[in-house]
C-alpha cells in the first residue's frame, strides 16, 4: 500500500468513527485491477466493532447524503483526496475533450515526452473514457495508465499529479492545489466566438472561465488567440498565471509522415479528401443535420470516389448515430488524432472548425462548405470574416464538388490570403512548438511567456441577485460611476437568472467583468456538520465563543477552499458584499484575506431581521448568521448616516469596534440615465384613452402599458416592491381618506411583489379600482412618475431610498414617512416628511395638493461626486498588506 493511498484512508477512518461512534480498523490487501492486467494496490475497510463510543449516536444527514447521492459522494471523496494526498512528483495527467480520446495538444506533448530520455522516470496518466480510443502502441507501456472521468482513480490523480494538462476544462469540483502545475492548451485559433462573446445562454462558459483562473499557463498559438481567450473570459488584470505564445504542439504533428494512419484508414493509394464539419446538433436531436451529412458525404463518394478516398471526421455523438443506422461511410475513428490525420490529407472540406487553421501550414487546398453561414453567425457569431480565409465558400455540395477540379490552382488564387493567415495565425508553427511548451513548463523558460496584469486595483463584488429592488439600482449606479481607469471590477453571481434578474443583469456597465459561479462547495463530512450547526445556532454561537472564534477552523477552511475552487489564484485587492443578505457570499468573503473587505447595510437591519412575509421570517435565518460575521470585515457600510446610527445602536453588542467599523456611504446615482429615460416616452391611443407603449423598433408592434395620467385630476404615484416594509396598504388607506374629501385624485402604484393580491383586494373592496392603479413592474417608470404630480413613499423602514433620489433628479414634489432612511434624503427642505401613519400621509398629501409648497432644488451632480468620494475613501489599498 503506497503512501498516497494510506493518507486519505486515515481521514476516512476518522470521519466514520466520528459519525458512527464505532472504532474502525483498516486492513490492506493486494488486489488485481482489470486495467491493463497490472497489479495495483487497493484497499478495504473492515469495521471490527471493537469499541462502541456512544450507543445512542445517530447517523448524520451528511453521512446519509454521502451514502445515497453519487454526486455528493464524488465531491466529498475528491475533497478528501485534495486535502490529504501528497503531490506525485514526476507524474503528468493528460485530458483531452473530457476524456473522449488521446488527441490535440495534450497528445502531442505526451508523444514527445514519452520518447524524451530526460523524462524517462516520469509516469503518465491519460484520462480516457473508452480504451478503444487509445492507439495500441500505448496500451502496454509500463509508465502509462488510463482512468475514466469521475472514477475514483481519476479523483485521486486529479488531486495529486504534479502536472495537469488539459485542452478544455476539468470538472467543477476540481481545484489546483499548491504545488500542482496546471497547463491549459485550449484547442484552436478561434474563427467562432468564445466565452462571453458567444450568442446564446448567459454564463455558458462559466466552468471554462473558472478553469482558466486555476491555470499556471495558458498555451496560445498566436497573439490573436491569446487575446480572445483572455478578453472573452474577463481575465485581463485578474489572471495571475502566464500566457505562453509558443505555437501549438498539435500542429507539429501535421508535419510528420504518418504512414500508420494511411494504413489504418486503408487509403495508401488514393489522394485523400477529408470532410470535417462543425458539430451543429443538440444532444438527442441530430436527425436533420444527420440526414444532410449523410447525403452530402454520399454525393462526394459518388462523384469523387474514383479519384479520392473520402474520409468523414465528425463529433463522436454524430458518429454514434451514423453507426447505429449501419450506414457505410469512411468515418475516422476517435483513436486517430485529427492533426496526425491532416498530415495525409490532400484536400480539406470544412465550415467553421478551427481545424482549417492547422491545415494551412500544408498550403494544400481548403474548401469552406458554409451552407448555413448566416444562421450560424446569428446563433454563435464569428471573430473573423470567412471571406478573408484562403479558400472558396460554397453553399451547396455540388459547388464543393465543382471546386475540387480547380483545387490545384488554389496556391495561386489564394496566395495573398494564405500569406495573411500564415503570418497572422501560424507564424510560430515551425515544427518546434512542442519543444517550446516543454521548455516553458518543465524548465521555466520564460521567453515565450507574459502576464496580463495591470496596475489597477481589483474589486470583487456580489450585488445580491439583481432582483427588482433598491439594492440592484444602487449596485448598477455604483458600477456606472466607478473609475475604470483605476479599477478592475468583477461582479460575481449565479448564471441561472430568471427573466426579472436577467433584465437587470444586462444593464451592467460594459466595463464590468462577470463571473458566474458553477458547481457546489467541496466539503468534508465534518465540515458540513459544522456548517449546519452554525446555521442552526447563528448568533447564539457568537455569545458562546466570542468574535474571534465564531467561525471555527472547519468553517474557515471550507470557505477558503471554496474561494480557491472558484477563483484559483486570481488577484483581488478588495471584496464587497454589496447585498449583505446572503450568508454564503458573506461567509466566502469573510473567511478569506484581502486588503479590504466591505459589507453593506441597505436598510434598518433589525427591522429586516424581524420582517415577516406569509407568516414566515424573510431574512432572520440568514441575518442570524451574518450579523456576527461583521467582525471579519473591515467596514460595515450603511447607505445613510441616520441608517448607520440606528444599525450601530441596535447591533453594537455583536460588532467589535463598531464606532470605527460601522460607517456610511451614500448611494451614488445615475442622473443621466434617469433624464434620458424621459426622452423614451411613447404613448398610444385606444378609444378615448391614452396608454404608454413599448417597442424597440419601428417594425415592432407596440405593447400597451399603463394608462397615462389624466391631467385634469391630481395624480399621486409611488414605486417599490409590494412588500410589508414598503407598506403600500397604508398609502391606499390614506388615499381613501383623501378621496372622501376630494374625488378629483388618482393613485399609481409601480411595482410587483408578494402583497399584490392583498392590495388588489383592498382596492376593489373600497370601490376605487378606477382611481387606484396597480401598474406592475416597468422597465422605464420615469415617464409615468414625471407625468404625475407628487411622489409618495409610505415605507416603514428604508436604508437610503434610491427612488427618492431619482424623484429629486426629476424635481418632483415628494411626501415620505419620517423614518431614518427617508429623513437622510429629504431633511433640510428637499421634501415633505410626515408622521409614519395613515393620518400623517393624509396630512402631507392634502398639504402638497392644496398649498403647492416649494422645496429645495437637488444638485444631483454635486451629490454624486460626494457620494463617490465617500465610497473611494473606504477602498484605499494599503500597499503593505499582502493581497
Amino acid at each position: 500500500m503506497n503512501k498516497y493511498m494510506k493518507a486519505p484512508l486515515k481521514k476516512v477512518k476518522r470521519i466514520v468513527e466520528k459519525l458512527t461512534g464505532y472504532h474502525i480498523t483498516i486492513s490492506y490487501r493486494k488486489i488485481k485491477k482489470r486495467t491493463k492486467n497490472r497489479s495495483k494496490f487497493g484497499f478495504i475497510i473492515e469495521s471490527d466493532l471493537i469499541e462502541k463510543k456512544d450507543r445512542n449516536i445517530q447517523v448524520s444527514g451528511s453521512l446519509k447524503k454521502y451514502r445515497t447521492n453519487a454526486t455528493f459522494k464524488r465531491t466529498v471523496d475528491y475533497t478528501s483526496y485534495y486535502e490529504t494526498l501528497e503531490i506525485r512528483e514526476n507524474t503528468i495527467l493528460y485530458e483531452s475533450f473530457h476524456g473522449k480520446n488521446m488527441s490535440c495538444n495534450p497528445y502531442a506533448l505526451f508523444k514527445q515526452l514519452i520518447n524524451d530520455e530526460r523524462f524517462s522516470d516520469y509516469n503518465h496518466v491519460w484520462v480516457l473514457n473508452d480504451l478503444d480510443n487509445c492507439p495500441k502502441e500505448f496500451l502496454e507501456l509500463p509508465n502509462v495508465e488510463f482512468v475514466a472521468v469521475n472514477s475514483d482513480e481519476y479523483l485521486q490523480y486529479l488531486a495529486s499529479c504534479k502536472y495537469l494538462i488539459n485542452n478544455t476544462s476539468f470538472p467543477p469540483y476540481f481545484i489546483k492545489k499548491e504545488g500542482q502545475v496546471y497547463v491549459n492548451t485550449w484547442h484552436g485559433t478561434p474563427l467562432k466566438t468564445l466565452g462571453k462573446d458567444m450568442n446564446g445562454t448567459i454564463g455558458q462558459h462559466k466552468n471554462l472561465m473558472r478553469n482558466f483562473m486555476q491555470t499556471d499557463f495558458i498555451i496560445a498559438p498566436n497573439k490573436f488567440t491569446a487575446d480572445k481567450i483572455i478578453d472573452s473570459h474577463d481575465l485581463r488584470g485578474i489572471y495571475q498565471g502566464k500566457v505562453a505564445e509558443t505555437g501549438y504542439p498539435r500542429v507539429d504533428l501535421v508535419f510528420e509522415n504518418n504512414k500508420k494512419v494511411r494504413e489504418q484508414l486503408g487509403c495508401t493509394n488514393n489522394k485523400v479528401i477529408l470532410y470535417a464539419p462543425t458539430w451543429r446538433g443538440e444532444v438527442g436531436n441530430v436527425s436533420g443535420e444527420l440526414n444532410k451529412l449523410i447525403e452530402d458525404t454520399k454525393m462526394l463518394e459518388d462523384k469523387l470516389g474514383g479519384q479520392y478516398t473520402i474520409l468523414l471526421k465528425v463529433h463522436s455523438l454524430m458518429q454514434q448515430y451514423i453507426q447505429d443506422r449501419k450506414i457505410k461511410l469512411n468515418i475516422v475513428p476517435d483513436n486517430i488524432d485529427s492533426n496526425e490525420l491532416l498530415s495525409i490529407v490532400d484536400v480539406l472540406i470544412t465550415d467553421y472548425s478551427s481545424i482549417f487553421f492547422d491545415f494551412i501550414v500544408t498550403k494544400k487546398p481548403i474548401i469552406f462548405y458554409a451552407y448555413d453561414q448566416k444562421e450560424y453567425q446569428k446563433e454563435r457569431g464569428f471573430y473573423l470574416d470567412l471571406e478573408d480565409m484562403p479558400g472558396p465558400i460554397c453553399r451547396s455540395i455540388m459547388s464543393v464538388i465543382d471546386e475540387i477540379s480547380n483545387a490545384q490552382n488554389y496556391q495561386v488564387i489564394y496566395k495573398d490570403k494564405m500569406e495573411y493567415c500564415l503570418n497572422t495565425f501560424l507564424n510560430l508553427e515551425d515544427g518546434k512548438s512542442t519543444s517550446r511548451v516543454i521548455d516553458t513548463i518543465f524548465y521555466n523558460d520564460e521567453k515565450y511567456t507574459y502576464m496580463v496584469g495591470d496596475n489597477k486595483t481589483n474589486i470583487l463584488i456580489y450585488c445580491g441577485g439583481f432582483l427588482n429592488n433598491g439594492v440592484t439600482t444602487s449596485a448598477l449606479n455604483l458600477l456606472n460611476n466607478i473609475d475604470y481607469e483605476k479599477y478592475n471590477v468583477m461582479v460575481v453571481d449565479k448564471a441561472d437568472f430568471d427573466e426579472e434578474s436577467m433584465k437587470n443583469f444586462s444593464k451592467l456597465n460594459k466595463n464590468v467583468k462577470k463571473y458566474y459561479r458553477v458547481g457546489s462547495m467541496n466539503v468534508l463530512l465534518e465540515e458540513v456538520d459544522s456548517q449546519n450547526y452554525l446555521f442552526k445556532h447563528g448568533a447564539e454561537q457568537f455569545y458562546r465563543k466570542g468574535p474571534k472564534d465564531y467561525l471555527d477552523e472547519e468553517i474557515l477552511n471550507m470557505y477558503k477552499r471554496e474561494y480557491k475552487r472558484m477563483f484559483g489564484h486570481s488577484k483581488f485587492d478588495i471584496v464587497i458584499d454589496f447585498s449583505g443578505y446572503v450568508k454564503f457570499w458573506t461567509l466566502l468573503f469573510a473567511a478569506n484575506s484581502f486588503n479590504t473587505k466591505l459589507i453593506f447595510q441597505h436598510n434598518e437591519m433589525m427591522e429586516e431581521y424581524d420582517k415577516i412575509i406569509d407568516h414566515k421570517y424573510k431574512h432572520k435565518e440568514n441575518l442570524n448568521v451574518i450579523f456576527p460575521v461583521y467582525n471579519y470585515f473591515d467596514y460595515v457600510v450603511s447607505v445613510a448616516k441616520h441608517t448607520r446610527n440606528k444599525n450601530k445602536r441596535e447591533l453594537e453588542h455583536l460588532v467589535l469596534n463598531s464606532e470605527e467599523k460601522m460607517v456610511y456611504v451614500h448611494n451614488s446615482i445615475n442622473y443621466k440615465y434617469v433624464l434620458d429615460s424621459l426622452l423614451l416616452r411613447k404613448t398610444m391611443k385606444i378609444g378615448d384613452k391614452e396608454y404608454y407603449s413599448f417597442g424597440n423598433s419601428e417594425n415592432s408592434h407596440p405593447i400597451q402599458g399603463p394608462l397615462v395620467p389624466d391631467k385634469s385630476v391630481y395624480n399621486f404615484v409611488t414605486m417599490g416592491r409590494l412588500s410589508p416594509e414598503k407598506d403600500q396598504k397604508k398609502l391606499i388607506n390614506a388615499f381613501i381618506e383623501c378621496y372622501k374629501k376630494n374625488t378629483n385624485i388618482e393613485l399609481y402604484i409601480i411595482g410587483t411583489g408578494e402583497l399584490e393580491s392583498e392590495l388588489s383586494s383592498l382596492i376593489y373592496s373600497s370601490g376605487l379600482q378606477e382611481k387606484v392603479h396597480l401598474v406592475g413592474q416597468l422597465d422605464n417608470p420615469f415617464p409615468l412618475i414625471q407625468d404625475c404630480d407628487c411622489f409618495v413613499l409610505p415605507s416603514n423602514h428604508e436604508g437610503q431610498p434610491m427612488v427618492l433620489l431619482e424623484c429629486l433628479i426629476l424635481n418632483k414634489p415628494i411626501i415620505a414617512t419620517d423614518i431614518p432612511g427617508n429623513r437622510s434624503v429629504l431633511e433640510n427642505g428637499y421634501g415633505e416628511i410626515v408622521e409614519n401613519s395613515i393620518n400623517g400621509l393624509v396630512s402631507g398629501m392634502e398639504k402638497v395638493m392644496n398649498d403647492n409648497p416649494s422645496y429645495k432644488v437637488f444638485d444631483y451632480k454635486k451629490y454624486n461626486t460626494e457620494a463617490m468620494e465617500m465610497f473611494y475613501k473606504y477602498i484605499q489599498v494599503d500597499e503593505k498588506v499582502a493581497p
